[in-house]
């Protein structure tokens, strides 16, 4: 099949790279790693400069190199960093390599990874910021961090392509959604558009994915080994699952053998996806409930009902998109999970999810402990947990541990 390739921009090539200088001593964190430079830590911003191109940012004193990225002139998060080697040339063999990097990473957890819907390119976390590249049986989809990210990749996606074929995964097209902030219903990079929905499969679940407009990529990729963790538990047992989105935790613990799962999410959408997401998967909708409602007047029906559920989980969408939205957020997730811990039946258990970057998991395990707290529930962490293996994290890059997972066991 001929394959198409759409190239829209292409950051200016510059020889050599415009020099940034620091103002700020932050040449440690970029020495062991960090990968994000903030405008404030340059002695200047460089606003001639185009989204996307490269740059080579130096020590306060003018001389000494750190660094080498592409530039943002308009967010918080000025340079990307893509290497700390001055004689890395970053053309399209620095860009093969790395994907074969994270496919060969891949390759050693295979067995944790069985299906056909993983990530493939995790941002920071597989050293190619900004870009994340999802696999959905033969369809790649792109999403960029911003203009800058996309304006830096997006003339390698052929390069990107070809190297995950030659590491293994047969794609056949990369459809971009829109980065953050821009509208649209994205592009084909390579290939033709999907056509329709995809079938995945993720163990013995099967879920149908809409890349083109579903939340994300179209899966919460994250989350499989929690689902897994739900699916282990809930033999017997009668399961809420808040925010389903498209049923991801309620079909697992469906075929995990729930007694009954009760599915809750805003979106009678996703929630008609969940039903058939049942029936994909060889579980019998018919013996479940499905209910598109606001999930926390959902809970005070529930309560007020005297409604209770063995395993309840809540994985609500990111309350703190930034720094500044942090204390409303712990608010936001002191009183869910407060109204959630009212549900849940004595002895049972709370599976609970943040997904905010802003938010570590210290401060979401003493929120979740205050909202329990608040529900006259004592707590217990029986685990603690993130994403998966193809979601991989730099050790010197805390805030690429998004995912916080919380099992408690309530008495």
């Amino acid at each position: 099949m001929a394959q198409a390739t759409r190239f829209d921009y292409c950051a200016p090539v510059q020889q050599p790279p415009a020099r940034l200088r620091l103002k700020k001593d932050v040449v440690a964190a970029i020495r062991r790693g960090h990968p994000w430079i903030f405008a404030a830590a340059l002695e200047r911003p460089a606003r001639e400069l185009a989204a996307g191109s490269v740059v080579d940012v130096v020590a306060p004193g003018g001389q000494e190199f750190l660094a080498r990225g592409f530039y943002d002139p308009d967010g918080p998060i000025a340079v990307r960093v893509l290497t700390r080697d001055p004689d890395v040339r970053l053309d399209a063999a620095f860009v093969r390599a790395r994907v074969l990097s994270a496919c060969a990473l891949r390759r050693t957890a295979a067995h944790e990874l069985d299906g056909d819907a993983l990530r493939l390119l995790n941002g920071e976390g597989d050293v190619v910021p900004g870009l994340v590249l999802d696999a959905y049986a033969d369809t790649g989809v792109v999403r960029f961090d911003g203009m800058a990210a996309e304006r830096a990749w997006a003339p390698h996606a052929r390069t990107i392509f070809e190297a995950v074929r030659e590491g293994g995964i047969p794609l056949v097209r990369v459809w971009a959604r829109p980065s953050e902030g821009r509208a649209g219903g994205g592009h084909a990079l390579v290939g033709d558009a999907p056509r329709g929905l995809i079938m995945v499969r993720e163990a013995s679940l099967r879920f149908e994915v809409d890349v083109v407009h579903g939340q994300k990529t179209g899966l919460f990729l994250d989350q499989r080994p929690n689902r897994a963790r739900v699916r282990d538990l809930a033999a017997g047992q009668r399961v809420l699952n808040l925010f389903a989105y498209t049923g991801g935790f309620s079909v697992a613990a469906a075929l995990g053998g729930a007694r009954q799962v009760t599915t809750v999410d805003l979106a009678r959408p996703a929630v008609d996806a969940a039903r058939r997401n049942f029936a994909h998967s060889g579980a019998p909708a018919e013996a479940h409930e499905f209910v598109a409602a606001d999930c926390r007047a959902f809970l005070t029906d529930a309560a007020a009902r005297g409604r209770r559920w063995d395993l309840a989980v809540c994985d609500p969408p990111s309350f703190a998109p930034s720094e500044k939205a942090k204390p409303a957020a712990l608010v936001a997730y002191r009183g869910l999970n407060a109204q959630v811990a009212q549900v849940v039946a004595p002895g049972g258990l709370l599976a609970t999810a943040s997904c905010s970057s802003h938010v570590g998991m210290d401060d979401f395990t003493a929120t979740v402990a205050a909202g329990c707290a608040d529900a006259g529930r004592s707590a217990r962490v029986v685990h603690a947990g993130g994403a998966g293996p193809d979601h991989p994290v730099s050790v010197a890059f805390p805030e690429g541990r998004y995912l916080k997972f919380l099992l408690l066991r309530l008495d």
